[in-house]
């Protein structure tokens, strides 16, 4: 280990059955760096956060703590060799407060009774010391908003005052950057060393001094900082050149193209107010708005998830049965939501993957109350071909799986519903660029069969790219409805703070 190595990763491997998570991969951390761990998923970078968090125990390796070899399998370990982790996948407890989950492992007692009161006030000072004056601490997980979870997991491994931090996709469900990087950057000129683990590199380049490329559960690759390049960086990761463009849409979408859904003055709580907007057959209808401005109620209503206040949604003609996700479904050609947290509401993570996929069609693999096994593998490789999911993925258990592979799952499933009516919310949050590209073309395939889709994205060259129409959201409400060359991001994000330069007929995003 050379001098100012705070940790060392030495040959750690890691095998689930005939899959090779972790082949001999070795790094060093420095103290006082932001250290980039970049790769596609699938390409180890989740195992390699497991392990040094004390969650997985490879096959094979060690791991250094400045000369000491980590005890592995315990998490606590970890946490006393002073590295504290950020999940990818949030490891909140729902049915706990925010209070709770920040003070878990040291919860206040008198007489052997938690004071809710002195828990409630120690997080509050917790919140506010790391800028964060939004979240009540009283407030329970399940009820937060996702962005909200997302910085309370950040919190949370930040308040440990780690050595060592690791950050593992940790502005995936972020509206902005600044808050985090502020305390990443300030905790690194403190001589903390930061593990981050992001697919956006747009943010590797903005914060990161150097890193590391993983691919295939091996390191195949480092950069400087100073010295990055988008391009290369790309086709290390993937072991080939990649092209970045988008698949050609079908423009303009013919003025007698079906109009297949129609909601008219749609509105839910406090956050959407008299909405109306169309969607066509084989029309990608992208939909742009910051954190909190009614493009969450909007879709969950449309999916039958959230109740309507008032207004009215027609599909294919004929009132939307929208009491349920079930009745939204069976409204003419159906409704189906890929949903914003794939783990917790779009999957069953403990079965495997085909099980997850092949759900929609369990009658059609089913006879005398029992599954077919062949028909439902048949059908799961069918649909999975389809994402762009190796067959090889279709046994496993679809929680093991890499984000980019459940995301595509979770559409595969989606093609079994049969749904023309395709409400898509941020579908390529938090998996890698050649994993995007590949539900890029599943989309485009899908409209191009005749699917009506709503695409919402946090990230607005999407939206720019995939995108028909785009109508921005902004207090609940349609800012701007941006056709051909108005599809803009200069426009968009003018729209989204709330000033349309060029909004086309706002409020109105009906097609005539």
């Amino acid at each position: 280990m050379s001098s100012t190595a705070v940790l060392e990763v030495s040959g750690l491997s890691k095998v689930y059955g005939d899959a090779i998570a972790l082949n001999g991969a070795s790094l060093e951390l420095q103290r006082g760096e932001i250290h980039a761990i970049v790769g596609e998923n699938g390409a180890g970078k989740s195992t390699l956060v497991k392990v040094l968090s004390g969650m997985v125990i490879p096959d094979a390796g060690t791991v250094s703590r400045e000369g000491v070899e980590l005890v592995f399998g315990h998490p606590g370990n970890s946490r006393k060799a002073g590295i504290s982790t950020s999940f990818q996948e949030l490891s909140l407890l729902s049915n706990l407060t925010v209070a709770e989950n920040l003070l878990i492992s040291e919860l206040p007692r008198q007489f052997g009774v938690v004071r809710r009161s002195v828990v409630e006030k120690k997080a509050a000072a917790i919140l506010a010391e790391w800028g964060v004056v939004d979240i009540a601490p009283d407030t329970l997980v399940a009820q937060l908003p996702l962005s909200a979870k997302q910085r309370l997991e950040i919190v949370r491994a930040l308040n440990a005052r780690p050595d060592i931090l690791i950050l593992d996709e940790p502005t995936a469900a972020l509206p902005d950057t600044e808050w985090l990087f502020h305390h990443v950057r300030s905790l690194r000129d403190t001589g903390t060393a930061v593990l981050y683990i992001s697919h956006k590199l747009r943010e590797i380049a903005e914060l990161c001094d150097r890193g590391t490329v993983m691919r295939n559960g091996a390191i195949v690759g480092s950069f400087e900082g100073s010295d990055f390049n988008h391009d290369e960086l790309i086709s290390t990761m993937i072991g080939r050149s990649i092209n970045l463009a988008f698949p050609p849409r079908v423009s303009p979408i013919p003025a007698d193209a079906p109009i297949v859904l129609v909601g008219e003055e749609l509105t839910v709580g406090r956050r959407l107010t008299d909405v109306s907007l169309s969607i066509r057959g084989g029309e990608i209808l992208g939909v742009a708005g910051l954190e909190g401005q009614g493009q969450r109620e909007l879709f969950y209503a449309l999916a039958g998830e959230l109740r309507l206040s008032s207004g009215t949604v027609t599909i294919a003609g004929e009132p939307a049965d929208l009491r349920s996700p079930r009745t939204a479904m069976r409204s003419g050609p159906g409704i189906a939501l890929v949903p914003e947290e794939r783990k917790r509401e779009a999957l069953f993570p403990d079965l495997p993957t085909s099980v997850n996929i092949t759900v929609p069609a369990l009658s059609e693999i089913t006879r005398g109350g029992i599954v077919r096994h062949g028909a439902e593998e048949k059908l799961a490789a069918e649909a999975g071909a389809g994402a762009h999911l190796p067959d090889a993925y279709l046994p496993r258990i679809v929680g093991q799986l890499s984000g980019g592979n459940q995301q595509k799952a979770v559409l595969a499933r989606t093609s079994l519903t049969g749904a023309q009516v395709l409400l898509m919310f941020d579908p390529t949050r938090g998996i890698d660029p050649s994993a995007k590209l590949e539900v890029y073309g599943t989309l485009r395939k899908a409209a191009e069969a005749g699917a009506a889709i709503l695409l919402y994205s946090t990230e607005i060259p999407e939206l720019v790219g995939l995108s028909d129409r785009v109508v921005v959201l902004y207090g609940g409400q349609i800012a701007a409805d941006l056709t051909g060359d108005q599809i803009q991001e200069d426009a968009i994000m003018s729209a989204a703070v709330g000033h349309a330069r060029n909004p086309g007929t706002p409020n109105s995003g009906v097609a005539s």
